[in-house]
């Protein structure tokens, strides 16, 4: 299962209020969840014979197949990525005053923006401090490039609500669509949802100065993510159909038009929501992954013959897929076989007999995380209560591994810009800890991460009173910064952890309001903490003297700076 988020790395999702029967015969009771379903982020943080559902709930599974087979919980993958900040500005979608705040890490002045009616989704252009912010309600986006002495605005026309947007990697195109998934997650349900949007068109935006333009486009029914090729040429639109590819050049000088999906499957009658594609960085191929199936697909995006497919059989149903950066290879977590199915993209496809199967020794493992250049990999689980993590070399042809032990089960990781440091988020194990009878017991039944240094195998835990919230790297710099949200109650835990990967140190600064946000400003030198205010509040922290200013009421243009 992947799960893909809007900020650095724990998406918030409602929980389901109201009574719920649990069907068997044991009754299990939730004390920390009220009369719902208990909230988790993976199936390690359910009680026994629960898992984790994709609206972030503990659910009993489905029952066992009829063959006598055993249901494995699937593994929840969460995708890093980064806020909404440039090189040196912060943006923040005022939505009730229908403008865009922009923040300049620097000097700390404050301006306001008018971008269109409720504005909520801000995404910045890639090696830039220009953005795009969609108004949803009236079908525009407002892109802002900020000069030496003023703001060049550019209004562009898109589909009426639409709620996300993606740019290209060379930050030349956008893609904007409709994803009914967000909305629902966002609204508490498909009944809460204010306005639905088109389920089969999509917005593309040339992003280039002077002659921007925005061209409707209509693709495969439903679409729930957009991919691109490296060099940004092409838009690869995921939707229950298949692939709709779209050539963004030609899209935005030709007009509208129809892009017609390529299967991915040979079954038209698969389930959509049991398929995972990949594209690779060059664009030729689309590496699927479809649930219960012992195998992984290759299919031809790009070039003739369009959709041409081939079926690699693996030993058993893979549990995480993930590909190469540069798009050479793509790799297989053989959660059952406890493997590693590697596999040359695309020549492995076409003869199976390269495919090369790491035997990972008996370890329980069934999600995998590349470094930045995917020379490293770390293996682990949170399907299940597992305190260990394998680090695999794959840039040796030999694929030396270590498992390391860690002192709390594994929810999430990521590595550091290096590929020598992570971060690695633990599950919280179900119950309280106060009740907890031995020690073991209540350091599983608490919070915490740690600092784990890859080639040692080292691991630093840090215990945190409430659950880990984002964390952000800092490029060439051998420091994170972390967040810990504890709600919005008062006195409630609010504290950003600056975290010396290096030494393993791990310094605290309390914060004045709940942050929900964290990033790091380049060109400012700075890290930012977007925290929840009703005037709006972001906290700018110096990364070489760790000195802290704050900006608050910007909201109302008050600017007041302590």
């Amino acid at each position: 299962m992947r799960t893909r988020l809007a900020l650095l790395l724990i998406a918030i999702v409602p929980a389901c209020g109201g009574d719920n029967d649990y069907a068997g015969d044991d009754d299990i009771a939730f004390p920390d969840a009220g009369n719902g379903l208990p909230e988790c982020f993976s199936s390690n943080e359910c009680p026994t014979g629960f898992e984790c559902s994709e609206f972030g709930t503990c659910v009993r599974p489905p029952a066992p197949p009829p063959d006598g087979g055993v249901t494995q919980p699937p593994e929840i993958e969460y995708e890093l990525s980064r806020p909404a900040s440039a090189l040196r500005y912060v943006y923040v979608a005022m939505t009730q005053l229908d403008s865009l705040a922009k923040i300049d890490g620097a000097t700390l002045a404050v301006s306001s923006i008018d971008v269109g009616d409720q504005p909520e989704v801000v995404v910045t252009i890639p090696g830039t401090n220009a953005a795009v912010v969609l108004d949803e309600t009236n079908g525009t986006a407002t892109i802002v490039r900020p000069t030496v002495d003023r703001d060049e605005i550019k209004v562009v026309k898109t589909l009426p609500h639409l709620n996300q947007i993606v740019v290209d990697p060379t930050g030349s195109y956008a893609v904007s669509w409709f994803d009914l998934n967000k909305a629902a997650l966002e609204a508490g349900g498909l009944d809460f949802i204010d306005e639905i949007g088109s389920f089969q068109d999509v917005t593309v935006i040339d992003l280039t100065s002077g002659a921007e333009r925005a061209v409707d486009l209509t693709v495969g029914f439903r679409p729930r993510e957009v991919e691109f090729d490296a060099a940004g040429q092409r838009a690869y639109v995921v939707t229950d159909d298949g692939v709709s590819v779209i050539d963004l050049a030609e899209a935005t000088s030709s007009g509208p038009t129809i892009v017609a999906p390529i299967p991915v499957t040979a079954d038209p009658l698969s389930d959509p929501l049991g398929i995972e594609v990949d594209v690779v960085a060059s664009g030729a191929f689309a590496v699927v992954r479809e649930f219960g199936l012992a195998e992984l697909r290759l299919v031809r995006v790009q070039g003739a013959p369009l959709g041409e497919m081939w079926t690699l059989p693996l030993p058993s149903e893979p549990s995480d897929v993930d590909i190469a950066p540069d798009g050479s290879r793509a790799f297989a977590v053989l959660r059952e076989d406890s493997a590693l199915a590697i596999m040359d993209v695309p020549g492995d496809a076409i003869d199976p007999s390269g495919v090369d199967i790491v035997d990972l020794g008996g370890e329980v493992v069934g999600s995998l995380v590349l470094s930045d250049d995917g020379g490293r990999g770390l293996l682990f689980t949170n399907a299940s209560l597992q305190e260990r993590v394998t680090v695999i070399e794959l840039d040796d042809p030999l694929y030396p591994t270590a498992t390391h032990q860690l002192q709390k089960s594994v929810r999430l990781l990521g590595f550091d810009p290096s590929g020598d440091k992570a971060i690695v988020v633990h599950a919280k194990a179900f119950g309280n800890p106060d009740d907890a009878a031995t020690f073991e017991e209540f350091i599983d039944r608490s919070y915490g991460y740690s600092i784990f240094d890859v080639a040692t195998g080292f691991a630093k835990l840090q215990v945190t009173p409430v659950d880990p919230g984002a964390f952000s790297f800092v490029q060439d710099l051998s420091r994170a910064y972390l967040i810990l949200d504890g709600g919005d109650a008062e006195g409630a835990v609010a504290r950003a952890h600056i975290i010396e990967l290096d030494t393993g140190v791990v310094r605290e600064k309390d914060l004045n309001s709940p942050p929900d946000a964290v990033g790091i400003l380049p060109q400012a030198n700075v890290a930012f903490i977007s925290q929840r205010h009703p005037l709006g509040r972001v906290s700018f922290i110096d990364l070489e003297t760790g000195a802290t200013r704050t900006v608050t009421g910007f909201d109302l243009n008050s600017r007041i700076i302590d």
